[in-house]
């Protein structure tokens, strides 16, 4: 979407990450809520990119050192042409939670998922702004990132 408005109901998708990443600090979990500048779909490579601020990246990568990811939940909305998406990622051995909300166009979601179902797997990715690493999240289901629950 590259700096364009995440639409009517960011405020929301991000008020339920830290909702999200609270319940798990409750549990005596290191849990990580991201906030980002900037979501953009990398169809070609069956990809989401999530621009974090410096320091929050930085706790991200910190919380996931040591840990592996071994489940993905997504939670989906949409609202105003913006499909939403809340990814939490866990380790429930290391107790580490990752809780990125997602926005993407609409229009965007078609090329993302032909890829991703291509690719058997859609990799949600965290970068801070100078790229100087990465967290990557592998969602190997996709259908639950492009399946919208039924109302």
């Amino acid at each position: 979407m590259d700096g364009a408005d995440p639409g009517p109901r960011w405020a929301a998708v991000e008020e339920d990450a830290e909702s999200t990443a609270g319940a798990y600090r409750e549990r005596g979990w290191t849990a990580i809520a991201g906030h980002p500048g900037q979501v953009n779909p990398v169809a070609d490579d069956a990809r989401v990119d999530v621009l974090l601020p410096g320091s929050e990246f930085d706790a991200a990568l910190e919380a996931v050192d040591g840990a592996a990811i071994d489940g993905v939940d997504v939670y989906a909305g949409a609202a105003g042409g913006v499909a939403y998406r809340l990814v939490v990622a866990t380790d429930d051995a290391a107790e580490v939670a990752l809780c990125v909300p997602t926005y993407l166009r609409d229009d965007g979601l078609a090329p993302l998922r032909a890829a991703a179902e291509s690719a058997g797997t859609l990799t949600v990715r965290l970068r801070p702004l100078d790229d100087r690493d990465h967290v990557e999240i592998a969602i190997d289901d996709p259908a639950v990132f492009f399946d919208a629950p039924e109302a």
